[in-house]
């Protein structure tokens, strides 16, 4: 109560060079606890409302915390003496930019230079999921053994890989699909392309 009633009677000049005195010795850092909180005390609730004008309620607790830890590091080398509110108050000013610094989000680059990430264009991309979406379809429609087959050579397999899988030999293959014969033949793929696709449509 004495320290409390001592603090309200001195100037905040007079508790600041106490503060600056904090390295003296033991009891000097002592002092300038009592002195910092008595500061503290005075000058907090008016810098609080100062904050609440300017900043968001959710940074203002963290704000007036660093605040203060600039006041009580800075203090000694930096006040001068006159008018401690107003030297309090610049050191809030220079945290709110700070902070504001911090929390600034860089700017968008020009939408004219961005980059598209993807290998091929949107409109590629959906026009190859409706072709495929197609090709599903039209072997839905085909027999089992030609959709397998059509599947196994779209897939990259070669012929004997396909026989294999089939069950067929050579001799045994379907007579009816001439791409046996012409497996070389992009117009032969076209052709079994529209067959699958009238299959699928009829």
């Amino acid at each position: 109560m004495a320290a409390i009633v001592n603090e309200t009677a001195r100037s905040d000049e007079e508790l600041a060079a106490e503060i600056a005195r904090r390295d003296a010795s033991e009891r000097a850092f002592r002092a300038a606890r009592e002195a910092f909180e008595g500061l503290y005390r005075r000058h907090a609730p008016l810098l609080l409302a100062f904050l609440s004008s300017r900043v968001h309620a959710s940074d203002r607790d963290d704000l007036h915390q660093d605040i203060w830890q600039r006041v009580w590091a800075s203090l000694p080398a930096q006040f001068q003496g006159g008018n401690f509110r107003a030297w309090l108050h610049q050191i809030a000013r220079n945290a709110i930019i700070d902070l504001g610094r911090k929390k600034r989000p860089a700017p968008l680059a020009d939408p004219l230079t961005l980059v598209d990430g993807r290998s091929e264009p949107a409109r590629s991309l959906l026009l190859e999921q409706e072709r495929k979406d197609a090709l599903e379809r039209c072997l839905k429609a085909l027999k089992s053994e030609l959709a397998e087959l059509v599947r196994a050579r779209l897939g990259g397999d070669s012929y004997a890989d396909v026989c294999g899988r089939l069950c067929l030999r050579p001799e045994h293959r379907p007579t009816s699909c001439s791409i046996w014969q012409r497996h070389n033949s992009k117009p032969a793929w076209r052709e079994l392309w529209d067959e699958a696709r009238r299959a699928g449509n009829s």
